[in-house]
């Protein structure tokens, strides 16, 4: 007997809890929350340290049924199916909540698991932003595209012909024809059915290529700053897209900041356990270990459109389109990743998760 005893392996039961793939709080006698795990900052779309220190309630809306039962010390245990939860946001969903007791000291743990057409929603919702996108850049493209190529060389031929005063509205004409042609091309972007090519690339490597980009711009005001996991693998990826995607959060976060003075981006590295996403392509859940996020100090995004914000031509912007975040979210999804919004104290972050690469293609990069 002391044989086999000897042979079981030790656990480290907090690394257990985090890589969990259900979402777990632990809560003590007063509600307030003490621990999160990867897969509950995932289905309340809020952030550990928004959430640790705070009463449950104040941060998951519920009713005041089980708001009074989980305030009374004395009700260790709890059972509610497809309970109506507010997550951030203000996004309602449905959830299997229970609660049972841990320890002596009377805490709780909280889980919550999504009712199965909440689960469906949370890994198809980017699956579904690039479908739909993928339809309008097929209408769009083939309506609009082919005769443009005609309407610049007519106006090109009339420039030749006219005097200053027509030269100007020829300009124009051209100017606008090519800003339509680089609309048409940024949308195509989700018309492409197939998947793209990845392999394991150095994630630092994009993050200096879009950073050297950006910087270039010489925006006012505005102070990067890095927070990098030196020890991060390699990611399962695609260096362009990478780029890519890097670039419109970090413009995006520059644009957000609107001149300001005291503008801070922040760009940070993590391997964090336990997030992991079916995105209906038939492989299964895959393990999403690597974060890249871009955090500004800005306003944040307005709440009416936080729901729809991956969605294709959501802006508020004057001059925007709305097809940055849906590129980002489509780019993330064909390389097998997610990408989060949270709004985290006075920061909002755009947060892409990644597949590590296989064990056997791992190198160790340097930031």
């Amino acid at each position: 007997m002391s044989a086999l005893t000897s042979s079981i392996p030790t656990f480290d039961h907090d690394e257990i809890i985090q890589s969990h793939p259900v979402a777990t709080l632990l809560i003590d006698r007063g509600a307030v929350v003490l621990f999160v795990n990867a897969a509950a900052e995932q289905l309340c779309n809020i952030s550990r340290s928004a959430m640790v220190g705070r009463v449950v309630y104040d941060v998951i809306g519920m009713d005041r049924g089980y708001r009074q039962r989980m305030n009374d010390p004395d009700t260790s245990a709890l059972f509610a199916h497809r309970a109506e939860i507010r997550i951030g946001g203000g996004k309602s969903i449905f959830v299997d909540m229970q609660m049972v007791p841990y320890g002596s000291n009377g805490h709780r743990i909280l889980a919550l698991v999504p009712s199965q057409s909440e689960a469906e929603l949370m890994g198809g919702a980017i699956g579904r932003s690039g479908r739909a996108a993928g339809a309008a850049a097929s209408m769009l493209a083939h309506e609009i595209k082919n005769p443009l190529a005609g309407i610049k060389g007519a106006a090109q031929l009339l420039a030749r012909k006219t005097d200053a005063s027509g030269e100007r509205f020829t300009t124009l004409i051209c100017a606008e024809v090519d800003r339509i042609t680089t609309l048409i091309d940024q949308m195509e972007h989700f018309s492409r059915g197939q998947p793209i090519a990845c392999a394991p690339i150095n994630l630092y490597q994009p993050i200096h290529q879009a950073l050297e980009a950006v910087r270039a711009r010489q925006l006012p005001g505005v102070r990067f700053s890095e927070d990098f996991d030196p020890s991060l693998p390699m990611v399962q990826g695609n260096h362009d897209a990478m780029v890519q995607i890097l670039l419109n959060l970090v413009t995006n976060a520059g644009e957000a900041l609107g001149g300001r003075d005291d503008g801070v981006i922040r760009i940070a590295t993590a391997y964090r356990h336990g997030l992991s996403i079916d995105n209906g392509d038939g492989r299964g859940r895959i393990a999403l270990p690597i974060g890249v996020s871009v955090s500004d100090n800005g306003p944040g995004v307005p709440a009416d459109i936080r729901d729809d914000l991956f969605d294709p031509f959501v802006t508020t912007k004057r001059e925007g389109r709305g097809l940055g975040l849906a590129l980002v979210a489509k780019l993330a999804r064909d390389m097998g990743g997610t990408v989060q919004h949270v709004r985290d104290g006075e920061w909002t972050r755009f947060r892409v998760n990644l597949p590590a690469a296989q064990p056997s293609a791992r190198k160790e990069p340097r930031p």
